[in-house]
């Protein structure tokens, strides 16, 4: 991993980091290439529940449904309940659009955007007959506050891997992740308060039922997500409810976190409070906090599903750039086990062949907006600086590493140390743009940024619609060549649980041992990709260690209390 140089048009380029993990680019960019495709015609297709209506993509050579909705609308006296199955339905339901996205604040942080009826599915699958395809379904990211599966776009993928490839949309922030006495009912699932992932159960199940129609398999899903997504992914793997409705796993750069249940009830009551101060029923929060213990369990419930879902959802604010998420995926004991990723350790969980992948500076797109810098590195004051300067590339370099082996290192290593089955684990960690002349100065600082594996394996190149010089005519052989051959690795073990293939480099299962290759490295040049194993292990103690013996104490305490402190990959 290289250290950064001073960039000429760093403050034209910063603008779009902001918007990078959030709704309102990526999900504009997916509805403008929707809108530019020109279709041949529809296709209807009948489900268990009633018959949709997609189209027919000559630009791609696909099938898609967009829009198809897995379960029914979680609004009025379904709200903070667990996902329900569809009613049936009559006639033709329009499935040429993408459905409403969940209840969320775009990227300004001011606005609230959707609906809380957002439970909808988008297929893609090549234009063949061909039955009994592999499944690919993929949860977006955003912080489990923000995003859309609108942002993953499947039509290329879909030809590529020669499967059937789904994004979800599922409740968000407060509306999917929301833990409080007064709206349980004695209900498991209800009460669980993880609303997110039970709607991502619910699409699996959907999945299970229906996409044999689709010509899918059934019987061979692969569940997949990128950052939050992933972490959803990862925690269903602990989850009894979570067996049987997939066969293997995809989480891209996402790490373990769980919440305990009382940190999700504190959390509540602390949001409830300060909606009773904004609403001005209470004068303060400590006035408030005496208004809530006046109610009534039904008085308090009465209260919460009332409240527009726009309020609640504007008080969880915005964790896309700082990385601390609100308390979520809480250890209820039904939903998630009480013992969280312990199972894992005792072998008690979903032990499905696994792909756990990271980008090599996932810390690049956090610290450049990170509060400490304040506006001097998108007003390149920050450069004039010599000692804030190297704070901020040091915080690049060690951040990238501690957040690197959090999403991919830290998971293989956990499962590895007790996979009975040895089912398969493999990882690879993704350098795209650190190759030099690939990408041009001024777009260095977002060589293998967070989410950029995103863009590779779909071929949809969205980093490139804010900034000219990151995906160029000259870059673009190479990244072709880098995006199929993921895509090749991804094909074969949608098939087979196995990545490996004829004619791609061996990809090896992950080592334990420190003398074995354990990672798959991918990268390219201008022309060519460039894959090959590696030993390199990613460990927080070593990093640390590294900090310790490198950095001058004064800096190091300030990358740390600073840069580091509260973010997810440093408190494990």
């Amino acid at each position: 991993m290289k250290k950064f140089k001073k960039i000429a048009t760093l403050s034209a380029t910063l603008i779009f980091i902001t918007t990078l993990t959030s709704f309102k680019n990526t999900t504009t960019k997916a509805y403008a290439n929707h809108n530019k495709y020109k279709y041949t015609g529809t296709i209807d297709q009948a489900t268990k529940y009633g018959t949709v209506e997609g189209l027919v993509d000559s630009n791609t050579n696909t099938l898609q449904w967009l829009g198809v909705p897995y379960a029914k609308a979680p609004i009025g006296s379904l709200r903070w309940k667990a996902p329900q199955d569809l009613s049936s339905w009559t006639g033709i339901k329009d499935a040429k659009k993408f459905g409403n996205v969940a209840t969320q604040l775009d990227s300004t942080g001011k606005n609230v955007i959707g609906s809380e009826d957002c439970l909808y599915l988008n297929i893609w699958r090549p234009n063949t007959k061909e039955k009994n395809l592999p499944v690919l379904l993929f949860a977006h990211g955003g912080g489990n506050i923000t995003g859309s599966g609108a942002s993953f776009q499947g039509d290329i993928l879909a030809n590529r891997t020669n499967s059937i490839v789904i994004s979800i949309n599922y409740r968000l922030g407060a509306m999917g992740w929301f833990l409080n006495d007064a709206v349980k009912d004695g209900n498991k699932l209800d009460d669980s308060g993880n609303y997110g992932l039970l709607d991502i159960f619910k699409s699996l199940d959907w999945v299970n039922k229906n996409i044999s129609d689709f010509g899918g398999n059934p019987d061979n899903v692969t569940l997949s997500g990128q950052s939050a997504g992933a972490r959803d992914v990862i925690a269903s793997l602990i989850s009894p409810l979570s067996k049987g409705l997939y066969e293997k796993a995809m989480p891209m750069s996402g790490g373990m976190t769980l919440t305990s249940t009382d940190e999700g009830k504190n959390f509540s009551n602390q949001m409830i409070e300060k909606l009773l101060v904004k609403q001005g029923k209470a004068l303060n929060e400590a006035d408030a906090a005496k208004w809530i213990k006046n109610q009534s369990k039904s008085q308090l419930n009465t209260y919460l599903k009332s409240v527009d879902s726009k309020e609640l959802v504007s008080l969880y604010g915005s964790v896309a750039i700082k990385m601390n998420p609100f308390p979520h995926l809480y250890k209820d004991g039904y939903v998630i086990p009480k013992d969280g990723f312990n199972e894992i350790k005792k072998g008690n969980y979903n032990n499905v062949p696994i792909i756990v992948g990271s980008m090599s500076n996932e810390f690049t797109l956090f610290s450049a907006t990170d509060p400490y810098f304040g506006g001097s590195v998108l007003n390149q004051s920050i450069f004039n600086d010599p000692t804030k300067s190297k704070i901020y590339t040091d915080s690049i370099y060690y951040g990238s590493k501690l957040y690197s082996g959090f999403n991919a290192d830290n998971v293989a290593d956990l499962i590895a140390s007790s996979n009975k089955k040895d089912n398969g684990i493999y990882a690879y960690r993704c350098g795209w743009g650190t190759q030099d002349g690939v990408i041009t100065n001024n777009t260095k600082y977002f060589a293998a940024a967070h989410g950029l594996d995103i863009d590779l394996i779909t071929g949809h190149y969205n980093m490139g619609n804010y900034f000219s010089g990151f995906y160029t005519d000259a870059n673009k052989p190479g990244r072709d060549s880098l995006g199929t051959v993921m895509d090749s690795y991804l094909k074969n073990f949608l098939y087979t649980g196995n990545p490996n293939g004829n004619k791609l480099t061996k990809w090896g299962t992950w080592q334990t041992s420190n003398k074995k290759a354990r990672i798959m490295k991918f990268d390219a040049t201008t022309n060519t990709s460039l894959t090959s194993m590696s030993k390199e292990h990613l460990v927080k103690q070593d990093i640390i260690d590294e900090m310790n013996s490198s950095l001058p104490k004064n800096e190091r305490d300030i990358i740390v209390n600073s840069l580091f402190n509260g973010r997810f990959f440093w408190q494990y």
